[in-house]
Parts: structure tokens; C-alpha cells; sequence
């Protein structure tokens, strides 16, 4: 670092190891005790720094340009609350598995808790949603605490990009005067290097996992929210030509004629006296979340004989209430391994899916040949339009369960916040992605989500490509559908939080360009240019009917059922 840069050496060791690392994007947000870090930040070639004052907003910002990349991306902001700001993305983060570098600035521990200006408790308030935590020491010129930060920085970092990776914390504490200037001597920080490989099993224990997936004809693999994986997907379709049944949903990024895709529409129709017949004798699933609460409320009542959950987290994790085995190691490759050693098996349990596949699939069809305007009809219309290629980031709560139910352009790729499933960031980490990515991407959000997180905007890194699909139907439209909100006097105002708002103003506000649509030949309409190239990002807010969303949601699973 020939360039001057904060004259505190803690700062210095500790941007060299970030560089060291693999950190290359630093998201800052504005401040004064924060002002070493980002004085050495920006002035170290080696980062690209960009500036977002919103902390919540930084932090998913920098959440979906990680997962992006797939590379960590550090976070910078200054003391007090301005660091409790960036808890729902870390959180949001450590449940993804994503690589956060959370540097928080902070006050001497002596003058907390002494009635000083933002000065807060810092060390451990991200205490349950994070890999590895420490607050450094204060002057940094004694050569023990350059050993000491070194040793730290170097264990947090191998935390932070470790097996399972996850965010990690850098508290640092700092005393005035903040703003001095120097020009160090070229020395290169110390990393202590980690190697590690894929887990690998003993061919005594592929032996094992095949001899027991052999004893079970009935054999269902579950996938969730995932990156696509073109070796787990081989290993998948390995597995389905042997007559192991494959549910996939949207978020699994795993599309092929051997899967069964489209998991809720399908489960929906299982009645209850017909659960036996669709349940299997072994599962088998993979460390990440699954949406569909139909399948999850099957599996546990009907409860399969053995369960094997690949995992290389350290606690046990028993959404089914079956578990049997934990296998660690590299999924893709282990379930290669055993799928290439086991026989092939009686296909009648995968033929049970496929026909139950095959009939709501029709009924899927039939049922929006006479279908009112409505969110239903709105997701059928972006289906069926020939959207080009995009990454797809979708809200929580309603946007991520009425795309499960379409079948939609392969060339789509799927993301959402499914770690804590919060509607908090999606605006700001599907922004992180299209700053990050090669690939143009498009948000499709409910109007509250969007609202919520309307600085998500407030900054000047959107690329020109960039989309929005609100879909506006005046309040929280999940709480019309799921059990319980529905009976209720406090629905529209507690549950729905009914309002009268559109988005124009903040699109105007942000500079993006601004559409609106009230029924389906709208849409359709502007869908024929909405995606055309443009010196500005765009926003298209579908205004829709809440009541009638609700219940013709509601209908369209009954007729599914052949209920109606």
C-alpha cells in the first residue's frame, strides 16, 4: 500500500487480509468512527468500494452480489445502531450460507455504557447468525497485537470461506483522532492457510448407503432453494432412470424431464386417504430449505421408515421428524456414487407421481380458460409470455409460492431470501445481484415487500437493465389464503395492512422508469417492451384485486382436487 491510508495499523492488517482472502467489493455506509476503515478501503486499489447510506439496505445489497459472485463481500459502517441495522441480512445470510465480512466500527470499551454518543454493547449482537466473531485490540503497535489480530483476523476469515461458509463479525474499536493519514512501508500481511478437499466417503460406506437405499422400492429425494448444481443434477438423473421419484421446485434451479416439478400443484391434490400411496419408504434430502409446507405436513404424518439428510453443518436438522442418517461430505458426488452401484427398481411408485403429475398439469390448464383478472392470472400471463432469459429473484411471501405453480422459460435462473423467508430485503439483494451478475435480472415482488424495502433503490449501482414487477393488490394477499387470518376481524388492518398506496413515486424518486397495468390485456401489452433495452432500470406495478385474488387462489386448489 504505497498510498496514504489511516494511520491506525489494526486497519491496515486488517484490509490486507481481506484483500488476502478473496474479499473484493466493499459496500460502506457513511459515518465518522468508521472513518479509518474507510479511508483505507478506498484507498487500496485492490477493492471496489461503492457507498450505500441505508445499513439494512447495504447488507442485502451486499448479501446478493456474495451469492452472486460467490465470492465474500464486506460490509462497513460506523457505531451504534447503524451496525444492528445490518442483523436481518446476517441473519438472512448464516441460513443461505453466504459469506459476509460484517466490520462494524465501535467506540473504546471504556466509554460504553457512559451515557457517549453511539455507543452500544457491540461484540455478540449477531451472536446466533454467525460463523465466527472477535473485536480486536485497540492500538495495534505492539508487535504481540499484531500477532494476536493477525491469528484472529486469519480464523474468522477461515470461518467466513470455510465448508459451510457463512457471515462472520470484525468488531473494531477505535479511539480518536480518526481522520490521520499515512503512507506505509510495503509489507505483506501473514495468512495462514487452510487446505481442505470434498469429504469423501470409504467405499465401505458407499457400500452401505447403496445396500440400503436397495431394500426400499419407494425412494423420494426433496430439493429446495439452491445455486444451480450441473453435478447433483447428473447425479439426480441418475438416480430417477432407477425409478427414484426427484420433487424439485422452482427455487432448486434443477429443471428435466425426469423430475417432478411443480411440487405443490401436485401435492395438493393427494388427498388424505391417498398420503400412503404417495409417500415414501426412504427419503433423502439435501441441506436446504424447502418451501412447500403440503409436502412438510405429509412426510411428518406418514413419517418414512428411513431418512438420510446430507449435511455438513454441525447441529441435526429434522424437518420431518424421520431422521436416521446424517451424511457429510460432497452430496453430488456421494449420491453419484451410490446411484451408479444401485440396481434399477420397479417403477410404480415414480408412475404414481408422473400420472398425479400428468392430471394437474390438466386441470392446471382447464382451470384458467374462464379465470377473472387476478395475482393467479397474472403469474399464468408471465408464464406463458416468452420472457427472455433472466435471473428471477422473487419476494417473499406470495411471489416465491404462485411461481411453484408454473412451469416456466428454462433459461430462468431462481433466487429468494429463503433462509429466514423475511420480506424485508428482496429489493435490496435482488439490486446485489444485478450489480454482481452477467445475467439481467428481474424482480418479481408484492407491493408490501417492495414498500418495505423501497431504499433498496437509494443508491447508484442498478444497471440499466435492471426490472421490477410489483404486484400491487393492496396489502399482504397471503393472509386472504393461509389458515386463520381469514376468520378474523383484524384481517384487513393487522394481517393484510389493506392500503390505498402505488409505487409511481418512489420509481420517479430513484430514477427508474415507471408502468402500470390494471387487467391482463395491459399486461400483456407492456410485457411486449417492458424488457427492452433502455438507458434507465424500469418498474412495472400490476394492480390487482385482493378479495377476489384470495379466493379464486383458494378455488383453484379445490379444482385441482376435482372439488368443484
Amino acid at each position: 500500500m504505497s498510498k496514504p491510508i489511516s494511520d491506525k495499523p489494526i486497519v491496515k492488517a486488517l484490509v490486507e487480509l481481506c484483500h488476502l482472502h478473496g474479499v473484493e467489493q466493499v459496500i460502506i455506509s457513511p459515518g465518522s468512527r468508521n472513518a479509518p476503515l474507510i479511508i483505507s478501503f478506498n484507498g487500496c486499489e485492490r477493492f471496489e468500494c461503492l457507498s450505500i447510506v441505508d445499513e439494512r439496505s447495504a447488507a442485502y445489497f451486499a448479501l446478493g452480489l456474495a451469492r452472486e459472485k460467490k465470492k465474500p463481500v464486506a460490509l462497513v459502517c460506523t457505531s451504534g445502531t447503524a451496525a444492528l441495522n445490518y442483523a436481518p441480512a446476517v441473519a438472512e445470510a448464516y441460513y443461505q450460507k453466504i459469506p459476509l465480512v460484517v466490520i462494524t466500527a465501535d467506540r473504546p470499551k471504556e466509554w460504553i455504557n457512559q451515557a457517549d454518543g453511539q455507543a452500544i454493547d457491540q461484540p455478540g449482537i449477531y451472536n446466533n447468525f454467525i460463523r465466527h466473531q472477535c473485536t480486536l485490540p485497540l492500538s495495534g503497535g505492539h508487535s504481540d497485537d499484531e500477532w494476536y489480530m493477525n491469528r484472529m483476523l486469519n480464523e474468522a476469515f477461515q470461518k467466513c470461506n470455510g465448508t459451510v461458509p457463512g457471515p462472520i463479525h470484525i468488531n473494531v474499536p477505535m479511539r480518536e483522532p480518526l481522520y490521520g493519514k499515512t503512507v506505509y512501508p510495503e509489507k505483506t500481511a501473514r495468512k495462514i492457510e487452510l487446505l481442505t478437499g470434498d469429504s469423501q466417503l470409504s467405499e465401505e460406506a458407499i457400500a452401505l448407503l447403496t445396500s440400503e437405499i436397495e431394500r426400499y422400492e419407494r425412494v423420494m429425494v426433496i430439493t429446495g432453494a439452491m445455486y444451480h448444481q450441473p453435478e447433483l443434477k447428473n447425479a439426480l438423473e441418475l438416480l430417477a432412470k432407477k425409478g427414484v421419484v426427484v420433487l424439485t421446485e422452482t427455487l432448486s434451479n434443477l429443471e428435466s424431464d425426469n423430475f417432478t416439478g411443480n411440487m405443490d400443484r401436485i401435492v395438493s391434490t393427494i388427498t388424505e386417504d391417498e398420503h400412503l400411496f404417495f409417500s415414501p419408504d426412504m427419503l433423502i434430502t439435501l441441506d436446504v430449505p424447502v418451501l412447500s409446507k403440503m409436502i412438510k405436513k405429509i412426510l411428518r404424518k406418514t413419517q418414512p421408515k428411513i431418512h438420510w439428510h446430507f449435511s455438513n453443518h454441525h447441529n441435526i436438522t429434522d424437518t420431518y421428524q424421520a431422521l436416521s442418517r446424517i451424511i457429510k461430505g460432497n452430496a453430488a458426488q456421494i449420491l453419484q456414487q451410490v446411484a451408479s452401484k444401485m440396481d434399477e427398481r420397479e417403477k410404480r411408485f415414480r408412475d404414481t407421481w408422473n400420472k398425479r403429475a400428468t392430471l394437474s398439469a390438466e386441470r392446471h390448464t382447464q382451470y384458467f380458460d374462464k379465470l377473472a383478472w387476478c395475482d393467479l392470472k397474472l403469474y399464468n400471463i408471465l408464464s406463458e409470455t416468452n420472457l427472455p432469459s433472466r435471473q428471477i429473484h422473487l419476494g417473499n411471501s406470495t411471489p416465491v409460492r404462485y411461481a411453484q405453480l408454473f412451469n416456466w422459460n428454462e433459461e430462468h435462473t431462481w433466487y429468494a431470501n429463503r433462509g429466514t423467508s423475511g420480506i424485508d430485503g428482496c429489493v435490496s439483494t435482488a439490486a446485489g445481484a444485478a450489480f454482481g451478475s452477467d445475467k439481467p435480472v428481474l424482480l418479481i415482488t408484492g407491493d408490501l415487500s417492495f414498500l418495505y424495502d423501497s431504499n433498496g433503490l437509494w443508491h447508484k449501482y442498478l444497471p440499466e437493465s435492471f426490472r421490477i414487477i410489483i404486484v400491487n393488490n393492496g396489502g399482504g394477499g397471503i393472509f386472504r389464503f393461509i389458515h386463520g387470518p381469514t376468520d378474523t376481524e383484524e384481517l384487513e388492518e393487522f394481517f393484510e395492512t389493506k392500503h390505498s398506496h402505488n409505487c409511481e413515486g418512489i420509481a420517479r424518486t430513484f430514477g427508474l422508469d415507471y408502468h402500470s397495468c390494471k387487467n391482463a390485456d395491459e399486461v400483456t401489452e407492456q410485457l411486449k417492451t417492458f424488457f427492452n433495452p433502455s438507458n434507465k432500470p424500469a418498474v412495472m406495478e400490476v394492480f390487482t384485486p385482493n378479495v377476489e385474488s384470495g379466493k379464486l387462489l383458494k378455488q383453484y386448489f379445490k379444482f385441482l382436487k376435482n372439488e368443484i
